[in-house]
């Protein structure tokens, strides 16, 4: 009989090789995308047999899925904690740190946009089966939260709020999946706090209703 001890010592290695596949895969997923990935070149970036991978995860198509999952409750959990941080704040306040938090955070953690963005331009059937389980949550998400701002007059309410979701991701995102052109044509890449706080006041610019107000 295995005593307690060491099969707590069991359960925290399956704990600790979960994250070190997991960890792994998002980097080589997001590096890579998923037709350049294989359970091989993960199990060898992390050091590890391949076939652990699969008793951990299963297939590739799950361990994508699962790398998925995970990216997007992380994003959905800061962006909640972050709101609920500022939701004392006036409502133009509101937008500019939530703006800043967002612009920050996807900096430093692109994984998950750039895996979905490969898909996205696909249109892969990966795509359109996670699309309702994760992405659509993300879009509402933020949907709800630039609606209630523009209810709040702090949006222009002539744009229709699905389009200003686009129109703010986009705004957020693409310097982070372009860096050459933002160091060729703005000669700095967006990885400083002061890039990082200049871009946002700029996003916050063009969201906001009244941005000649301060």
């Amino acid at each position: 009989m295995q005593k307690a001890g060491s099969a707590a010592l069991a359960n925290n290695d399956t704990g600790n090789t979960r994250d070190l596949i997991m960890n792994t895969a998002i980097s080589y997923f997001a590096e890579h995308g998923f037709s350049g990935t294989s359970l091989r070149d993960i199990g060898e970036e992390a050091g590890i047999n391949f076939q652990s991978i699969r008793y951990h995860f299963g297939s590739k198509e799950e361990l994508w899925e699962a790398v998925v999952a995970t990216l997007s409750q992380r994003a959905v959990d800061a962006g909640k904690h972050h709101e609920q941080a500022i939701v004392a704040l006036p409502l133009r306040d509101q937008l500019k740190a939530q703006i800043r938090a967002l612009v920050a955070y996807t900096v430093e953690n692109p994984e998950l946009w750039i895996i979905l963005t490969r898909e996205a331009m696909k249109n892969s059937e990966r795509y359109r089966q996670i699309y309702p389980k994760y992405v659509e949550r993300l879009y509402q998400l933020t949907e709800k939260f630039l609606s209630r701002l523009q209810k709040g007059g702090v949006i222009n309410s002539e744009i229709p709020v699905k389009d200003l979701v686009m129109i703010f991701l986009g705004g957020l995102n693409y310097r982070i999946f372009t860096p050459a052109d933002s160091e060729f044509y703005l000669g700095k890449s967006l990885t400083t706090d002061d890039v990082i706080k200049k871009h946002s006041e700029a996003l916050f610019l063009i969201l906001s209703n009244a941005g000649d107000k301060k």
